[in-house]
């Protein structure tokens, strides 16, 4: 009984000795990928490592333009675009205004020649009217355009702030952990090596998301 319990104790410390050495291990790889600039792989756990991969691979989708715009330029684009609707129905009322205009000088003309002369008048209007059409219909398929882009871009600057959030909470609960690491020295090294990587890049996360919301707000400002 006594050497079952010498063995049984032997293969406990046998375990936790080889527990803590890949800990140890997963600390040093941390601290070097996070020297190296690479972002989640400084997390030493794996579970919240994992976490923050999946963020971090969905903040390259929707924040680096993959799933399309981010960025939807100035207001003053959608007010073009609105313009340029507004402004060809004007053109278009205005030929419409003139056709009637000679139709009714037609109806009073004195002479054949006046009224062919008018007619011949009245004909070009109608191109001009079906010519502006066609203007009115590309202005307002480029205004639609715009709202769908606008539109588009907004989901992805929302998806985007919700992912780089996800990756700062994810650093957060790292942070969180390291702090309490002090089983031994060196470990504890390793970890204010981490919380300090942590620490620094903290701010680097709160400005991602602050340009963003404000591509956000530009782009509700602009919503057609």
């Amino acid at each position: 009984m006594r050497r079952l319990k010498m063995i049984l104790v032997a293969t406990f410390a046998m375990g936790t000795s080889v527990a803590f050495a890949d800990r140890l291990s997963d600390f040093k790889e941390a601290v070097e990928a996070a020297n190296a600039g690479r972002g989640c792989d400084g997390i030493p756990y794996s579970d919240i490592r994992s976490s923050c991969k999946t963020a971090q691979s969905d903040v390259h989708d929707f924040c680096d333009g993959r799933r399309g715009p981010v960025t939807c330029g100035s207001e003053e684009i959608t007010r073009q675009a609105k313009n340029a609707v507004e402004q060809e129905k004007r053109n278009v009322a205005a030929l419409q205004e003139k056709k009637s205009k000679l139709e009714s000088d037609k109806s009073r003309a004195g002479t054949d020649e006046e009224k062919n002369k008018i007619a011949k008048d009245v004909d070009q209007v109608e191109r001009d009217i079906y010519e502006g059409g066609k203007k009115v219909d590309q202005a307002e398929k480029d205004l639609e355009g715009r709202k769908r882009f606008v539109n588009e871009a907004i989901y992805n600057l929302d998806k985007c702030i919700d992912h780089r959030r996800a990756v700062m909470n994810n650093f957060a609960s790292a942070l969180d952990k390291v702090r309490n690491e002090s089983e031994t020295q060196e470990l504890k090294d390793l970890a204010t090596q981490l919380r300090n990587k942590y620490e620094a890049s903290k701010s680097g996360h709160e400005e991602q998301i602050t340009a963003r919301r404000n591509a956000l707000d530009t782009c509700k400002n602009a919503r057609p």
